[in-house]
């Protein structure tokens, strides 16, 4: 496990001026390599969703920006590139974010100065309601023909994925297509605005003119409650065997992975068979949205204050999965990479969505001290 002093030695390294040195703290003459040098060896991406403000904004005197060069080589705008943070109107659009991140046409940003590859997430985000759908084009549906809604989609991908051309190793084309409960759509698609508007085929419109707008850039389908197999599961591969079928050039599958520190995850189970699943569609796949929930001992949702499982037994249980998860992932030779929702406990989303319930779902914790989580990984990426 690392300690304060060497991730004071990292910080050096990169040119940033560590956060503690005020304090006297002397940073020793060794140290060891952080996730990002260990990952390195096994040719593994390995991430985190961080909102771009927090970079932009150097928070916490710098120790966020810092942690996550020392730990992850990838990262993913948390927001940043959903629709409504970007499409503000008709052919209108935000890009202050992205270009602090990637760079506008023709300059570098924030990713490529400090070596990150970057996700991009999410160019159709197939639900209506939350931070899925622009307003203004929720207003105006009843107004848009098909031949309208197929332009401004166009439109948008090529001006947001066509901008940041060869900068983005990944895409999220399309995030959360498929509903839950059953229904009786095609491959059970949500009755979103998209498919009323262009039918399942918006899937494949979407992968294609994002394949036009940015060639290199890998193109992924991304889904939550698939993992470990089940009839969602199902309908992910006959859609994406589909959409296959139908030309679009998807490259794999985003497994979201918002899993608990009782998940069992070992050879030969449903999480396996999955990705041997993907495989035997030619299919890569990533975890995209890593975290592993701690059940709270006293329900908070404020992540600014201690956090106390109601099991002391449960972070040791959360390593355990946290490995699991990676040793699945360093096993597959279809894994391209795995990204965790959140760089530290701080800022991780599910004290908000569990009301409180649960949390200390990441490997660093407030403080950015690494948990047992973290010793696990890197155990794994050690050898």
């Amino acid at each position: 496990m690392i300690t304060i002093c060497s991730l004071l030695l990292a910080l050096s390294a990169v040119g940033r001026t560590p956060p503690f040195a005020q304090v006297g703290v002397t940073p020793p003459t060794r140290t060891q390599p952080g996730l990002r040098a260990l990952a390195k060896r096994h040719h593994l991406n390995i991430g985190s969703a961080m909102p771009v403000a927090s970079l932009r904004n150097d928070i916490d005197s710098g120790q966020y920006s810092a942690a996550a060069i020392y730990t992850f080589n990838m990262l993913e705008p948390e927001n940043d590139f959903k629709p409504p943070a970007v499409w503000t109107g008709p052919r209108e659009y935000r890009f202050t974010e992205g270009d602090f991140l990637l760079g506008e046409p023709g300059k570098t940003g924030w990713a490529q100065a400090h070596g990150f590859k970057v996700r991009g997430h999410v160019l159709v985000y197939a639900q209506d309601f939350g931070y899925t759908l622009p307003q203004w084009l929720r207003k105006s549906e009843s107004s848009l023909s098909k031949e309208d809604a197929s332009a401004l989609l166009h439109d948008y991908i090529f001006a947001l994925a066509g901008r940041y051309r060869g900068k983005v190793a990944m895409w999220d084309v399309a995030n959360e297509a498929i509903d839950d409960r059953p229904n009786q759509n095609p491959y059970n698609l949500r009755n979103s605005f998209w498919f009323r508007k262009l039918g399942p085929e918006f899937l494949v419109l979407a992968f294609k003119w994002a394949h036009e707008a940015d060639p290199r850039a890998e193109l992924y389908y991304n889904e939550y409650g698939i993992e470990g197999g089940g009839q969602k599961a199902q309908h992910l591969l006959d859609l994406v065997k589909w959409l296959k079928e139908q030309g679009a050039p998807i490259k794999g599958v985003g497994l979201q992975y918002h899993i608990d520190c009782h998940t069992s995850i070992s050879p030969g189970d449903g999480h396996y068979k999955l990705i041997d699943d993907l495989q035997r569609l030619r299919l890569a796949y990533m975890i995209t949205e890593l975290d592993v929930a701690v059940r709270l001992r006293l329900p908070s949702a404020n992540t600014n204050r201690d956090q106390l499982p109601n099991d002391p037994n449960d972070i040791d249980a959360q390593a355990r999965v946290y490995a699991s998860v990676f040793q699945m992932a360093l096993s597959s030779r279809n894994c391209h990479g795995v990204q965790i929702w959140g760089l530290n406990d701080r800022y991780s989303w599910i004290p908000g969505v569990s009301q409180g319930r649960n949390g200390l779902a990441t490997i660093l914790d407030r403080d950015y001290k690494p948990k047992p989580a973290y010793a696990a990984i890197e155990d794994l990426l050690r050898k």
